[in-house]
């Protein structure tokens, strides 16, 4: 394939994410061609393939694989049942974006990820808040700091955390988005830590609170819980000379940041010593993304761009399994040093 051609897509799963955020996104790129769609409930691919002019539609994902001449496939489908599918696209030669967690359990991480070596496919795993654009302006602000001492991510929501009617943690399936981002922004790998595991009115445990240090020297810290307020959603970065602090959601999907960058001498106290000459910088994730509709302010637009353009020039995608295979690691370090 040259960069000229066009990439020939499937998609598995015509729900709620494939409807709200991703055949949006595909309809904006014109290096993508989505020439079929299937799913169990044949009247959600026939709406989908209605609204977003997509030729074909499947029952199955097998018989799309047979009969489709595809060069990438987007798996969305849910937790519990994407893992067969994505195995079979990359078995039948075919680049998959998965939809993250990126398997059940850590194991089916890394079967999909051996399957992607094996059949010299790529794997990207979904985790769009890498891909914001405003979380993309922090990090390049934040990048130019000697060094970074402490990340942040902060995911809170009001619901069970038995997610998929029970076969998948929310630590594992949503609280994972957190663990990625903190430990992609930390550039390391986790060699310390604790978790403070509690179930607050759930059948099973919802809430982790977590400090992890990184191999580089780097503080993590990770908090969620599913019984709350509602959903609010933050992350953070500090380093010497300035802070980070980026919301993706405080009851709605909000997206705006702010930085403030530390001025001349040290400050310890702002009673004592009044306010410092510190300089507050303010972002709005919207502006940044020229666009209000959220598949393109909140990262899903950019995440399938980077999956088209890897696809095309035949690279690894910035966001490969890999990735997806040490955010389950990282989830498995921190459940071994759950706290008693």
């Amino acid at each position: 394939m040259t960069t000229k051609d066009k990439v020939r897509v499937g998609v598995i799963g015509a729900g709620g994410m494939a409807h709200a955020v991703h055949l949006p996104s595909l309809d904006r790129i014109p290096e993508a061609q989505v020439v079929a769609i299937c799913d169990l409930v044949p009247e959600r691919a026939a709406s989908a393939a209605a609204k977003h002019a997509i030729p074909k539609v499947y029952p199955i994902h097998d018989q799309m694989l047979e009969h489709e001449d595809l060069d990438a496939v987007l798996c969305l489908c849910e937790p519990d049942r994407q893992f067969r599918p994505a195995l079979d696209a990359l078995t039948a030669g075919k680049h998959v974006l998965l939809e993250k967690p990126p398997g059940l359990t850590l194991f089916q991480a890394r079967t999909l990820m051996r399957a992607a070596r094996e059949h010299n496919c790529i794997v990207q795993v979904a985790f769009n808040r890498r891909f914001i654009p405003l979380v993309q302006a922090v990090l390049d602000r934040m990048r130019n700091l000697p060094t970074v001492n402490q990340v942040v991510g902060h995911f809170m929501k009001h619901g069970t955390a038995a997610f998929c009617d029970g076969s998948i943690s929310a630590f594992e399936s949503d609280t994972i988005h957190v663990l990625d981002w903190v430990r992609w922004v930390a550039g390391g790998n986790p060699v310390a830590g604790a978790m403070l595991e509690s179930r607050f009115g759930d059948v099973v445990p919802n809430a982790w609170n977590a400090v992890v240090r990184f191999d580089n020297g780097v503080a993590g810290v990770i908090k969620a819980n599913y019984m709350t307020g509602g959903r609010t959603h933050m992350f953070e970065v500090h380093g010497p000379h300035a802070s980070a602090f980026i919301d993706v959601g405080f009851g709605s999907a909000t997206c705006s940041a702010r930085i403030l960058v530390h001025g001349s001498g040290g400050e310890y106290s702002l009673a004592a010593k009044g306010a410092g000459e510190n300089q507050t910088i303010e972002l709005d994730g919207i502006q940044l993304a020229g666009s209000r509709e959220f598949y393109a302010y909140y990262g899903f637009l950019q995440e399938n761009q980077e999956f088209i353009a890897a696809v095309r020039e035949g690279r690894p995608s910035s966001c490969d399994i890999e990735d997806g295979v040490k955010a389950f690691e990282f989830a498995e370090f921190l459940n071994a040093r759950r706290l008693a």
